[in-house]
């Protein structure tokens, strides 16, 4: 499960990193959400580098939470109606857009791997 766990985060960050852009235009969540998923990767790689502690596991969980918040933050800031479009950002905040509607499922599945981990339901060793 772990390594399931590892590809799916790494997906998260690839998915992160584009959208983190966003928060140029005045979405904070956009930059929270990158800042998340590298964390959950990074408690991941803990979790298989120091052989199993539980605790990573409950950082991870925590991040993705952390991620799914911050990735409805950010979509509420792109679907605002009280915020100014511009015509020059339209084309980044639609890419940004489609990528938050790919990335906050992976979030779940992120949370739930992670949760697997968290309660020593595990493959190692």
């Amino acid at each position: 499960m772990e390594w399931v766990a590892l590809m799916v985060w790494i997906v998260i960050v690839s998915l992160a990193l584009p959208v983190a852009f966003g928060a140029l235009s005045g979405a904070p969540g956009l930059a929270l959400q990158a800042v998340a998923a590298i964390g959950g990767l990074a408690a991941v790689a803990l979790f298989i580098i120091l052989d199993g502690p539980v605790w990573t596991g409950w950082v991870a969980v925590g991040l993705a939470v952390a991620g799914i918040v911050a990735d409805l933050m950010g979509a509420e800031r792109l679907l605002s109606a009280e915020r100014s479009v511009s015509a020059d950002l339209q084309g980044i905040e639609e890419l940004e857009a489609g990528l938050l509607g790919v990335q906050l499922p992976l979030f779940g599945v992120a949370l739930l791997c992670s949760l697997c981990l968290g309660v020593d339901l595990v493959t190692l060793a």
